[in-house]
């Protein structure tokens, strides 16, 4: 749920950061009162996204896919109506009436095939990660499209609200052409994305007579454009700037909470992190409670385990806690085999907050006697250092952008997971994946055919990596979204690329 802030809500936490201005100030095409400017971190119209004729499927809402995500991180029909498993392998999704492209031409089940086709042509992993092969999905039918996949996989539905899997034109136009609410105006490569409503949308008209993303880089200009009102909106406001703009009364902030946890991932095959005790005394060291606090300008919830409390198979609430307690952390460390090694702590640069969390861990750390270094490494070359293992300690964010939050636990604890894959291969080891028993229970979990039963499997891996001290959890994340005071309607989702723009309104 959304958590809007008052500024007594937010009175005593903690100001920081300089305006950090880069050159040229983002100034707003939105001239008239139903006409709004967002500012995005990301840049919208990236060369990657050229399967989408040169804009992001996210944020825009120019595309839909066959299944949509609420609120609850639950699906919900949205270009198909409906979906049946036909038998263990095949799914077959029925096709809503009368959807029409932004040029008039109606949704056919062929359109649907060409859009995951172009995007399995784009992305080779794609397949793999969905579980269906790049000739897997036909049409039967002018309404009624099929996908086989691989193995059995009951959250195949969820998979697929994925925003990459906006259905676009067959026809590659050079107009990004979909079904959402909104149609493309304006493409300024690198910089902006205008869009208008789309007249004949079938829920009614969305609100904005012009709606325009625009990118700004660096968090603290994109915070000083929204200031001088150059913008209306801005995405990924820093934490530490969010007390300044409530007290400000010409401006606010939304903050929701999102299917992000982060967390230090704990190398268990690299010494001396490979030690069951010394890994429990760190965990017995750490104040989630404080790092929300004092760090996040109380923006966040303080993390139980690995899993955003907002996902549904999420067991936050029975999972035991650590700490703190430093008495206990320094006894598990005389009791463990640390010798007085220096833990290597890995930061992404492009993490505003995660550098002053590694100092504070550090802090604490030294506390019960063991030292650490950080090292702050940049954002094109963080993962590969990540997965190959080069760390004790690694900060890390991992979240869900679909209903179906399958293949994040897998990712992070399977021994052929993305973040594990490769020292397995190489090794045998992974990173941070707890051993066969973890990966029998996955494997059972993505089998599973009901919330009940995945919860009772994924529950169980959440227990064992906290027991063994495979992660300490840190904090469930909080988007903040600063905007103009008299600026309202911005949809609750807890997904940032999924949150709505139909309803922007501008108070009188």
């Amino acid at each position: 749920m959304p958590k809007h802030c008052s500024r007594r809500e937010l009175l005593g936490g903690a100001v920081a950061g300089a305006a950090g201005l880069i050159a040229g100030c983002s100034s707003s095409k939105a001239d008239s009162e139903d006409s709004f400017t967002v500012a995005l971190a990301r840049d919208p119209t990236r060369q990657k996204w050229d399967v989408y004729n040169g804009i992001t499927p996210y944020y825009t809402h120019v595309f839909e896919p066959l299944v949509d995500t609420t609120a609850e991180m639950e699906t919900a029909p949205l270009l198909a109506t409906e979906w049946e498993a036909v038998d263990e392998t095949t799914w077959e999704f029925s096709l809503r009436n009368n959807v029409t492209f932004h040029n008039g031409d109606p949704l056919t089940a062929d359109a649907v095939v060409r859009s995951f086709d172009r995007v399995f042509e784009q992305w080779s992993w794609v397949p793999g990660w969905i579980g269906v092969t790049s000739d897997g999905v036909t049409a039967v039918d002018d309404t009624t499209v099929r996908f086989e996949t691989t193995d059995p996989f009951p959250a195949f539905p969820g998979t697929i609200s994925h925003q990459y899997f906006g259905i676009q034109h067959p026809d590659e136009n050079e107009t990004p052409t979909g079904t959402g609410p909104f149609e493309v105006d304006e493409v300024t490569a690198g910089q902006s994305i205008t869009l208008t409503p789309f007249a004949d949308y079938r829920d009614g008209t969305a609100t904005p007579t012009e709606l325009t993303f625009e990118w700004i880089k660096d968090p603290n200009t994109r915070v000083l454009s929204l200031e001088k009102g150059s913008v209306d909106i801005a995405q990924q406001i820093p934490k530490s700037r969010a007390t300044a703009l409530v007290e400000a009364s010409e401006m606010g902030i939304n903050t929701y909470l999102t299917p992000e946890a982060g967390l230090v991932a704990v190398n268990l095959y690299r010494s001396p992190t490979d030690d069951e005790q010394l890994r429990k005394a760190l965990n017995w060291a750490v104040d989630q409670s404080q790092i929300v606090e004092n760090v996040l300008n109380d923006i966040g919830k303080p993390a139980h385990g690995p899993i955003s409390s907002t996902i549904p198979w999420s067991i936050h609430d029975e999972l035991p806690t650590y700490g703190p307690d430093l008495d206990r952390a320094r006894d598990l460390v005389e009791a463990s085999r640390y010798d007085g090694e220096t833990l290597s702590v890995l930061i992404n640069s492009k993490n505003a907050d995660d550098r002053t969390i590694a100092q504070t861990l550090s802090g604490w750390f030294k506390e019960i006697g063991v030292t650490s270094e950080i090292r702050q490494i940049d954002p094109a070359s963080f993962n590969d250092r990540f997965t190959a293992g080069e760390a004790n300690l690694t900060l890390v964010g991992f979240g869900s952008k679909s209903a179906a939050c399958d293949y994040l636990i897998r990712a992070m604890f399977h021994s052929e997971g993305s973040d594990n894959r490769k020292r397995y291969k190489q090794d045998g080891t992974g990173i941070y994946n707890p051993g066969p028993e973890v990966d029998r229970l996955i494997e059972q979990g993505y089998r599973a055919e009901n919330l009940e039963a995945k919860r009772d499997y994924y529950g169980e891996v959440q227990r064992r990596v906290v027991d063994t001290g495979a992660v300490i959890p840190l904090y469930y994340n909080e988007s903040v979204f600063g905007r103009r005071a008299d600026v309202s309607g911005i949809d609750s989702h807890p997904v940032d690329n999924m949150i709505e723009w139909s309803g922007l309104t501008r108070e009188q």
